[in-house]
């Protein structure tokens, strides 16, 4: 177990190496995975996220890849919560926590690194000033980042606050098990433990109402190629899922060309899927050289529906003073053709 530390144009990065080779690379610059590199079934490591080539490049774009979104992750219509007016960033709405300042594109303080012999990390923190992008309270922010000898990384968020306010955080990687995104996420398998989705208007907002998937093309309960059943849902999927309890893993996903396979495990209530249906930007440099093309990934943001300050069926995301509060979620990755 080790871990490996460069600079690049003052931009900090840390490199998690476990005893197998797999590997997990994140910059200090909003607590962002810019990698994690997993073998396929020849043996050959590669990436299975998307991130851009420079690292300058995330802040210059101000895209969301392998970010930590924090203090609320999604969006919260009209931008409004009590008598807070919060920042609007996206129209009339507030999104991914707003952009006074946009703590994803911030730099975050390296508190401490971990390392024993079976396991090495980080905890990464951001301190949040009172009325920031409109939010009562001082707030601490800590990420951890840890990966074990089995495959397993996990990511924690915890939010400690000296006023009640709000806590809803994600990552927001893209996957891609093909690796170094070779090829599109269209055959590539997902399955998701989920009986409930949240519906969205026209203008793709949570609506508050919770269809069942059955007969629908937000079924994902069995394993189910992503591209046919993407086709179906106009725009893709952007939607979110309200996970099932259950002692196995609550989200899969499979690439049978590279045999890489992906399992989720979080205490969130809920999941963001997004296909990234018709993002394309040519100017992107991710993964050796590549644009950004539609479906070249898929982000599985573990978190609260979003919106859920205007739904209360969607669940609590308000935070008591002095009361810290962690999201965990853990991704377990394994090879199906390994013996």
């Amino acid at each position: 177990m080790k871990i490996i530390e460069h600079q690049a144009n003052g931009i900090n990065y840390y490199t998690l190496v476990n005893n197998y080779h797999m590997s997990v690379t994140i910059m200090d610059w909003g607590a962002t995975v810019t990698a994690i590199r997993t073998h396929d079934k020849d043996g050959q490591y590669a990436n299975v996220v998307l991130g851009f080539d420079k690292g300058e490049d995330y802040i210059n774009y101000r895209s969301f890849f392998g970010a930590s979104i924090v203090r609320v992750a999604g969006i919260i219509k009209n931008a409004k919560w009590r008598n807070y007016e919060l920042t609007q960033n996206f129209g009339e709405h507030h999104l991914n926590g707003g952009n006074m300042p946009q703590i994803a594109f911030e730099p975050w303080f390296l508190e401490r690194k971990l390392q024993t012999k079976d396991q090495v990390g980080l905890v990464m923190q951001y301190i949040t000033l009172d009325g920031e992008n409109g939010y009562p309270g001082t707030m601490t922010i800590t990420a951890d980042f840890i990966l074990d000898n089995h495959g397993k990384f996990t990511i924690s968020y915890t939010g400690k606050s000296d006023k009640t306010t709000l806590f809803n955080p994600a990552n927001h990687s893209y996957f891609n098990l093909s690796g170094n995104a070779e090829r599109l996420i269209d055959h590539q398998i997902l399955k998701i433990n989920a009986d409930e989705y949240s519906s969205l208007n026209k203008h793709n907002l949570p609506t508050g109402k919770l269809p069942w998937v059955t007969d629908s093309p937000f079924d994902f309960r069995d394993r189910t190629e992503i591209g046919p059943q993407i086709a179906k849902i106009k725009g893709g999927l952007r939607h979110g899922f309200v996970l099932n309890h259950t002692p196995h893993p609550q989200v899969e996903l499979l690439d049978r060309v590279s045999g890489r396979k992906m399992t989720m495990r979080t205490n969130a209530k809920a999941i963001v899927v997004s296909s990234a249906t018709n993002y394309r930007d040519d100017r992107y440099k991710l993964n050796g050289g590549q644009p950004m093309r539609s479906q070249l990934g898929i982000s599985l943001q573990a978190q609260t529906l979003p919106d859920a300050i205007h739904h209360k069926e969607f669940g609590n995301i308000i935070i008591k003073p002095n009361v810290p509060v962690t999201y965990q979620t853990a991704y377990q990755f394994s090879n199906i053709y390994d013996v």
